[in-house]
């Protein structure tokens, strides 16, 4: 007598999830904030902390502080609807977008601030004559941030050009 093994298919909705997690997990995301991107970007409307703490199987509490955590970045939007003290998450559903606002907030909180401020670094190198070698790879850092801001103009322009 053989014994077999059932196995349930996931639906649609779970294998798009997982995929979602997997995504996630690969930007160096954690388990926990891998799944509440996902089940946010699947669900077509807002979802409160305890909703999300039930369908993740995590704490409430840790679904509230992934979710402070996840909502710093600006993916994830917060809402109240009226008459309710909840806070319920919801996500933009256009990826064309979401890079758009990464590459912008990058830019302008890294790249513009570093360019900024790299050359006053420089100069005081310059002045102090020494450290070569620091000065050099500091030049080099500001060659490629130089690059780097071209590169990402072009890319925030194409993006912008094809925004939904």
């Amino acid at each position: 007598m053989k014994i077999r093994k059932v196995v349930k298919m996931k639906s649609p909705k779970e294998e798009f999830i997982d995929l979602l997690c997997e995504i996630h997990k690969k930007k160096g995301l954690d388990e926990l904030s891998s799944k509440l991107l996902a089940i946010l970007y699947i669900e077509p409307g807002e979802l409160s902390l305890e909703e999300l703490a039930e369908r993740t199987g995590y704490s409430l509490s840790s679904v509230s502080s992934a979710m402070k955590l996840i909502s710093k970045s600006g993916i994830v939007k917060k809402a109240r609807k009226p008459g309710s003290r909840k806070l319920y998450f919801y996500m933009e559903k256009n990826i064309v977008n979401e890079l758009l606002q990464t590459l912008k907030k990058t830019m302008q909180e890294v790249v513009l601030t570093a360019k900024e401020r790299v050359p006053k670094i420089i100069r005081r190198y310059k002045a102090e004559r020494g450290a070569k070698e620091e000065l050099k790879i500091i030049e080099n850092y500001y060659k490629q941030l130089l690059v780097m801001e071209g590169v990402m103009k072009k890319v925030i322009s194409m993006f912008e050009k094809v925004k939904q």
